[in-house]
């Protein structure tokens, strides 16, 4: 007597098959296999289809469905064209048809391969099948990654989206022309960062305002709501991508950012080798000395607050205590011991350890130094090392690189060293999956004992890419050294003649300042004063 059979049929259409002009639509798909379990007698219980997902991963909405289904007892055969509408990945198509399917007490059919599980004679077929649309998938990406990195190399932008402040030229999609409703908005952002404000100032400035967020720009353009939910407001973190972008300098860089293999879809960011930058492909909005300016800004670590008056203090978010740590807080009406002719006593501004401030003797010392002062003494310091670097460069910069090379050369050999070691892991766990597999298509090896081998081999892998991109950016940042010393040259040099120091020339200069406590020697007072310079930290000469 024949088994009743409740039948699932799974449709599935990817991007790149429409790409290759297969007469594989959805519609057709569903037409061909309803028709052929009308033939059988069998009862219909549902179509699950997934459009325009690729058949190199399984976490599919409708396929996830099916196999709930499946797994509740309400399906018992499952049908589709061919095994490359089940998936493209060998490893994973071999478990579903040798494991997943047949523990579930589910028939598995592809009506165009002549696949059947019921049947136990076609293993091989199987295999080969499965083998051949891993390889079509592998294949159809390599040639649209080519195809990809060859418009990445004209300078074409291809993206979704036109960065905000550009628009899409309506002769050419690939084209950005200035739009004069957006681009304002990025002139001024560049304007606000030059001034010293914070990534959070402006953007709290920009939505306190009710400027429109770059996404809210794009769909006052396209004249339709915004029915995905993303956010309307700035935030810090979208004005920090836009004051790092080189499209506003005119430049196209792309190839920034893809997946980590055919089968891995996962977005990761691309080691800075790997971008294509191709220059002057539009009209720039800001000009280079504005870029340079803002991005000798862009990571420093100052996080100064604005007081009652709405002032930020000159050192605030620079300035820190040698001994503690912990940030140095203004005094703004510190009384002087003189006094005026009238009998008043006069007020002057200085900075001492906010953790004595707020614990006293016990938790540190006061630290207390007048504002003034250290005002000319940090200029004493710019006047002191411009003039090094445009009398004799060679020698300063061969001083920085020594003073660096010594801790940074040890970092780098260990780092690549354990880099070459997950290099080697993640190909051994390549070749164990596929001995994995293989041992039990054979019958070496129990099913059971292949699954548990199959979980425990990729969140091992898992693990080492994430190891590996974490790797990969420490020892970019170790090699940095020499261009970071010749941009700070590039840039002290300008300022052997400063007169005044104000908040953006001192954020443009320096990362952070160090005050030590006072004490004496010989009856004499001293003091340590560290200044850490942006791009080479502390310089002593």
């Amino acid at each position: 007597m024949q088994e009743k059979y409740n039948v699932g049929i799974y449709c599935r259409l990817s991007r790149d098959d429409e790409r290759t002009g297969e007469s594989v639509s959805i519609e057709n798909q569903k037409i061909m296999l309803s028709r052929y379990v009308q033939e059988q007698g069998w009862n219909l219980y549902a179509a699950y289809c997934d459009d325009g997902v690729s058949g190199t991963t399984f976490d599919r909405p409708m396929f996830n469905q099916m196999i709930a289904d499946a797994k509740a007892g309400k399906i018992n055969l499952i049908l589709c064209k061919d095994l490359s509408r089940l998936g493209r990945d060998y490893i994973e198509a071999g478990r579903f048809t040798d494991i997943v399917f047949p523990s579930m007490g589910c028939r598995f059919i592809a009506l165009n391969d002549g696949v059947d599980t019921i049947h136990k004679n076609n293993e091989m077929l199987v295999i080969l099948k499965n083998v051949m649309n891993d390889l079509y998938a592998r294949d159809t990406s390599s040639k649209i990654r080519a195809v990809k990195q060859s418009t990445f190399r004209t300078g074409k932008y291809v993206g979704c989206y036109a960065p905000i402040g550009y628009r899409k030229s309506p002769a050419d999609k690939h084209i950005l022309e200035i739009d004069p409703v957006t681009a304002p908005v990025v002139l001024r952002i560049f304007d606000m960062r030059l001034q010293g404000d914070s990534f959070r100032k402006i953007a709290r400035t920009l939505n306190e305002e009710g400027v429109p967020s770059p996404r809210g720009f794009y769909y006052m353009a396209e004249g339709r709501p915004n029915l995905r939910g993303e956010t309307p407001y700035w935030n810090d973190v979208t004005v920090k991508t836009i004051l790092r972008n080189e499209v506003y300098l005119g430049h196209m860089v792309q190839n920034k950012t893809g997946t980590v293999s055919y089968k891995v879809h996962k977005q990761v960011s691309k080691p800075k080798e790997d971008w294509i930058k191709v220059e002057h492909t539009h009209e720039p909005l800001v000009s280079q000395e504005v870029w340079d300016a803002v991005q000798r800004l862009d990571n420093h670590p100052s996080k100064g607050r604005s007081d009652s008056d709405g002032e930020i203090s000159l050192f605030a978010g620079v300035l820190y205590c040698a001994d503690c740590g912990s940030s140095m807080r203004i005094l703004k009406d510190y009384r002087s011991r003189k006094r005026h002719e009238d009998g008043h006593y006069g007020t002057y501004k200085a900075y001492m350890c906010n953790r004595y401030g707020s614990g006293g003797k016990v938790a540190c010392s006061m630290h207390y130094i007048n504002c003034k002062v250290l005002t000319k003494l940090l200029l004493l310091d710019i006047h002191a090392k411009a003039m090094l670097a445009q009398n004799s460069p060679v020698a300063l910069k061969e001083k920085i690189l020594a003073q660096k090379n010594a801790a940074s050369m040890e970092q780098t050999k260990a780092l690549r060293a354990t880099l070459a070691a997950v290099d080697k892991r993640l190909a051994e766990l390549e070749k164990l999956v596929v001995s994995a597999y293989e041992d039990k298509v054979k019958g070496v090896m129990p099913e059971a004992l292949c699954v548990q081998l199959m979980n425990r081999y990729e969140d091992e892998r898992r693990g080492k890419l994430e190891q590996r991109m974490q790797l990969t950016a420490q020892l970019e940042a170790t090699q940095e050294d020499e261009q970071a010393t010749d941009e700070w040259l590039a840039v002290i040099r300008d300022y052997a003649q400063l007169e005044e120091l104000d908040r953006p020339t001192l954020l443009r200069l320096v990362k952070r300042i160090e005050v030590g406590e006072k004490y004496e020697i010989a009856g004499e007072t001293h003091r340590d004063i560290k200044i850490y310079y942006n791009f080479v930290g502390y310089v002593e000469l």
